[in-house]
């Protein structure tokens, strides 16, 4: 696994959960790598990835600066960017109702498009 980047993303170049991550990296200018998966060879679900994300799904980041840390879900993903990394608010809120807002459209997002 590279160390040279802030982040590696395990990704598929055709699904939109892993572009939704690789969009919030880009507008935060944080430094990756993506990795993509071929699901037709069925690398998802291979340990080398598993190991990682247990569901053999994707996306699934590695914070590299943040003692390897570990998440998965785009969702989840995206919420950790924002709350450890987007410190000036490019494109989050500080407030506890606004917060709430973001959160309620981050959840129709994921049930109600994917």
């Amino acid at each position: 696994m590279s160390q040279t980047h802030h982040f590696t993303l395990y990704n598929h170049k055709i699904g939109p959960n892993g572009w939704k991550v690789a969009i919030v990296l880009e507008e935060l200018g944080l430094d990756y790598e993506s990795i993509y998966l071929d699901f037709r060879k069925g690398e998802h679900k291979a340990p080398e990835h598993t190991k990682y994300n247990p569901n053999g799904r994707i996306p699934t980041l590695i914070d590299h600066k943040n003692n390897d840390f570990v998440i998965w879900e785009s969702d989840a993903i995206m919420f950790y960017l924002v709350e450890k990394y987007d410190t000036e608010g490019k494109i989050s809120v500080k407030g506890f109702e606004e917060k709430m807002l973001l959160l309620q459209w981050l959840f129709f997002q994921a049930s109600g498009q994917g």
